[in-house]
C-alpha cells in the first residue's frame, strides 16, 4: 500500500507529465489574417447563417432610407483632425 508522503511525492510528475500533454495539444500558430480569412469564408458561404430572415418594420426602414438619401448632402471631407479631447473633426482643407 502506498502512503500519503509517496502519492503528494509523485503529484508534482503527474501534473507535469498533463501539463506537456496540454501544451502538445495547443494548436500552432496560423499565419498571420488566418482567422480573418475564416470568418469571412464562413459569413460569405452562409453555412452558419440563421434560417430565421432578417426584416425591419417599415417605418423603420423609411427611416434608413432617409437617412441614406439625406448622406449624400453632405462633402465627405478630405482627412479628418483629432482636437484635445480626442474628439474628431472633418476637414475638406
Amino acid at each position: 500500500m502506498m502512503s500519503i508522503k509517496s502519492i503528494a511525492a509523485g503529484w508534482p510528475l503527474i501534473l507535469m507529465f498533463n501539463a506537456t500533454g496540454v501544451l502538445a495539444e495547443l494548436p500552432k500558430e496560423r499565419p498571420h489574417g488566418e482567422d480573418t480569412r475564416r470568418w469571412l469564408e464562413l459569413q460569405r458561404s452562409g453555412i452558419a447563417a440563421s434560417s430565421t430572415r432578417q426584416t425591419v418594420s417599415g417605418p423603420v426602414a423609411h427611416e434608413i432610407h432617409k437617412r441614406y438619401v439625406e448622406s449624400f448632402t453632405h462633402t465627405i471631407p478630405e482627412y479628418f483632425k483629432m482636437n484635445q479631447n480626442g474628439i474628431s473633426s472633418g476637414s475638406s482643407n
